[in-house]
C-alpha cells in the first residue's frame, strides 16, 4: 500500500478514536475578526511585552472575572491545565501497529541495515543525508527562540510544514525561504477539535506540489507531545505511543508506573482540592513539594515546610497557573504587573462565546516528598526500545521555594559510578512508561538514597540542551529527534572525550522593580569563552526578585574552556557581576 493510503482514514477519522467531526469553520485571515468580536474585544484589557529566550513577544492579558467568558475548549489552556484533555483515548498497541504496517517507508527499509545503523561519522552524514527531500510536520513551533531547529531543517534538506495558530511569528518563516508551508488552524477550541482539524490539514498536503505527503510528524513543545503522538499513531508514522506519553505526562501515573515496574519511587498524594490535604500530609509528611501533575516549566512548583504554608501554597499555586503566557505552544512566565491576572492567552485575541458555556478545568496537584542531594538532566536518545546516548548534565541548585533553575555543567563532575546509576533509572523510568523510541529530556536526583525521578520531557529540553550537546559531544539532538520521526535508526556519535567543558547560567533577578539598562550582558558577547549572553528582559520590562515570587530570568550566558571548574567559576562570575540597571516600579493605588 502506498504511503498516501493510511491518510484515507481521515475522511471519516477512522479508527481515530475521533467523535463525528461538525462541519468545520472557515479559517480566519490574519486580519479578520474573529466571530463575536465585539465580545472578544470587551475581554481584551491590554496587550503587554514580555519576553522569553531573548525573543521579545506579545501576549493577550484578560481578568479573572473574565475568564470564564473564554471557553476552556482551547488547545493550550486544557494541555496545560489537564492534559490529554478530550484527546481521545490511545489507540491499541495493535491498531496503531496495523497502522504502521499500511505505511511505505520504502527507500529506508530498502537500504540495509548494516548502513543506516552504521556507527561513527560515516554513518551519521549517511542519515543525515536521508532526511534530504523529506516533508515533516512540525505541530507548534515553540517560541521564536527555536527558529534554529527550521533552520538546521533546512539545512538537512528536510521541506517543513509548520502548524500553529494564525498570527504565529512561525508564518514569516515561508516568506524568509526558512519553511515550505505554514498551516494557521484554530487553537480556540478543545483539543479532539484540533486534532481533527490537524489529520485534515495533514492530509490535504498529499495533493500540494510544494510538500506532498509528510513522512513523519513531531514536536519541540511539551504542550502539543500528547497530541502529536495521537497524529502518528493514527496515520501509522513512527512515534511513542500515546498511552506512554500520557503516563510521561501525568506525574502521578509516572510514579505508578515506576513502582508497578519495581523501580525507586517517592512518596507521594493527590490534590484536588483543599480536602485531600489533611491525607496528603498523612501520606507524604514534610518537607514536601507542591506540583500540578500535567504543568510544564516549573510553573505551580512550590516548596512546603508545613500544613500551613502547604495550605496558602496549594491557593499560591493554583493561582500562578492561571498567570501564564502561552505562546505557539511555549510557556512563558509572568510579572509582578500581571500580578492582577489570572490567566494570560495566547498572542491573539481569543474568541469568545457570548454567554460562557464553559469553565477551566481544575488544576490536579500532587504532593510529594522533597527529595535532597544534586539536581542532574539526562538526555536520552531511545531506538529500537534501547538507550543509544544517555549523557548526564549537572544542575546548580534551583531557587527555592519554587525551584527557579539556575546553572548547569556538562561533563558532569559526579562520580562515573552515580552518573551510571542516574543513567540506569533515567532510561528504566522512560521504559516504565512504555516508550521505545524518541529524545527525552530526564530530571532526576542524586540523593541520599540513592538516584530519585523528578519528571520526564517526552521531547528535547529547550533552553541550552542542544547547544550543550552538540558542543560538548559533537551530538545534534535535533537531528536525532527528526530521525526518529521518520523512522530513520538513531545511532548518534558521541565524541571520546569530550570536545569541550560547558557551563552556562539563568541569571536570576535579586529584586523586583523596572529594568533600564541591559547594556553589561550585551557586552558579555565580547569577552573569552563566551559562546553567548542573551538577555531575556529588555529596558522597561518589569521584572520579580524572590522576595515577591518565582524569579525573572533576566539573562542566560554560556561559556566553553578545557576544565570543568573553570567552565562553572567563569559563568557564575560574570553572572554575580553583572550590573542590570533597574528602578523601583510606581504603584498605581
Amino acid at each position: 500500500m502506498s504511503t498516501g493510503s493510511n491518510m484515507d482514514v481521515l475522511d471519516g477519522a477512522a479508527g481515530s478514536g475521533l467523535r463525528p467531526r461538525p462541519t468545520p469553520q472557515r479559517p480566519r485571515s490574519k486580519t479578520e475578526k474573529p466571530p463575536h468580536a465585539h465580545a472578544a474585544a470587551s475581554l481584551l484589557k491590554r496587550r503587554q511585552s514580555f519576553s522569553h529566550a531573548g525573543q521579545h513577544q506579545q501576549g493577550y492579558l484578560l481578568e479573572s472575572s473574565e475568564i470564564t467568558e473564554v471557553s476552556a475548549k482551547h488547545f493550550i489552556i486544557e494541555q496545560l491545565l489537564s492534559s490529554p484533555g478530550s484527546l481521545p483515548p490511545p489507540l491499541s498497541t495493535e491498531q496503531v501497529q496495523r497502522n504502521a504496517d499500511t505505511m511505505d517507508h520504502s527507500y529506508i527499509k530498502k537500504i540495509p541495515q548494516s548502513l543506516i545503523t552504521a556507527p561513527g561519522p560515516d554513518g551519521q552524514l549517511l542519515r543525515k543525508g536521508l532526511l534530504s527531500g523529506a516533508t515533516i510536520v512540525f505541530f507548534t513551533p515553540g517560541y521564536e527562540g527555536k527558529r534554529f531547529i527550521y533552520e538546521h531543517a533546512k539545512e538537512l534538506g528536510v521541506s517543513t510544514v509548520i502548524i500553529d495558530a494564525a498570527g504565529s511569528w512561525a508564518e514569516r518563516l515561508v516568506a524568509e525561504g526558512v519553511i515550505k508551508k505554514f498551516i494557521a488552524l484554530n487553537m480556540e477550541q478543545d483539543s479532539e477539535m484540533v486534532l481533527s482539524d490537524a489529520l485534515a490539514a495533514i492530509h490535504a498536503l498529499k495533493d500540494d506540489p510544494l510538500t506532498g505527503t509528510p513522512i513523519g510528524i513531531t514536536t519541540f513543545s511539551e504542550l502539543s507531545v500528547p497530541l502529536v503522538a495521537r497524529l502518528c499513531n493514527i496515520l501509522g508514522l513512527p512515534s511513542s505511543s500515546a498511552e506512554a506519553v500520557d503516563v510521561a505526562r501525568n506525574k502521578h501515573t509516572t510514579r505508578r508506573a515506576m513502582k508497578d515496574a519495581g523501580l525507586a519511587t517517592v512518596a507521594n498524594s493527590l490534590i484536588k482540592t483543599e480536602t485531600d490535604i489533611p491525607e496528603a500530609v498523612k501520606a507524604v509528611g514534610f518537607p514536601a513539594v507542591l506540583k500540578p501533575i500535567s504543568g510544564a516549566a516549573s510553573l505551580g512548583v512550590k516548596k512546603v515546610y508545613d500544613e500551613a504554608g502547604l495550605y496558602a501554597g496549594f491557593a499560591e499555586v493554583k493561582a500562578e497557573m492561571e498567570n501564564t503566557i502561552v505562546t505557539s505552544g511555549a510557556l512563558v512566565k509572568g510579572s509582578p504587573s500581571e500580578a492582577n491576572l489570572e490567566v494570560a492567552m495566547m498572542n491573539h485575541a481569543p474568541a469568545a462565546a457570548e454567554k460562557p458555556q464553559h469553565h477551566l478545568p481544575d488544576v490536579v496537584f500532587m504532593l510529594e516528598e522533597y527529595l535532597d542531594g544534586a539536581e542532574v538532566d539526562v538526555d536520552i536518545v531511545l531506538y529500537g526500545g534501547e538507550a543509544q546516548y544517555t549523557v548526564v548534565v549537572d544542575n546548580g541548585p534551583t531557587i527555592e521555594p519554587y525551584f527557579n533553575e539556575t546553572w548547569g555543567l556538562c561533563p558532569s563532575r559526579l562520580p562515573e559510578a552515580q552518573q551510571a546509576e542516574l543513567r540506569e533509572l533515567g532510561v528504566a523510568s522512560l521504559k516504565a512508561c512504555g516508550f521505545t523510541q524518541g529524545v527525552f529530556h530526564v530530571e532526576l536526583k542524586y540523593t541520599s538514597r540513592g538516584p530519585r525521578l523528578i519528571e520526564i520531557n517526552a521531547r528535547m529540553g529547550g533552553g541550552q540542551v542542544r547547544e550543550t550537546h552538540r558542543r560538548v559531544y559533537g551530538v545534534d539532538l535535533v537531528e536525532e529527534t527528526l530521525f526518529a520521526c521518520v523512522g530513520i535508526p538513531c545511532r548518534p556519535h558521541k565524541a571520546d572525550p569530550p570536545l569541550c567543558h560547558l557551563a552556562y547560567n539563568y541569571v536570576n533577578a535579586q529584586r523586583s522593580g523596572r529594568v533600564t539598562d541591559m547594556t553589561a550582558v550585551r557586552k558579555l558577547d565580547a569577552l573569552p569563552n563566551v559562546v553567548y549572553a542573551k538577555p531575556l528582559v529588555k529596558e522597561g520590562d518589569v521584572i520579580v526578585g524572590p522576595e515577591e515570587g518565582m524569579p525573572t530570568w533576566i539573562a542566560d550566558i554560556m561559556v566553553s574552556t578545557q576544565e570543568a571548574e573553570q567552565a562553572l567559576q567563569t559563568v557564575l562570575h560574570l553572572s554575580e557581576s553583572l550590573m542590570i540597571g533597574t528602578e523601583p516600579v510606581k504603584s498605581t493605588s
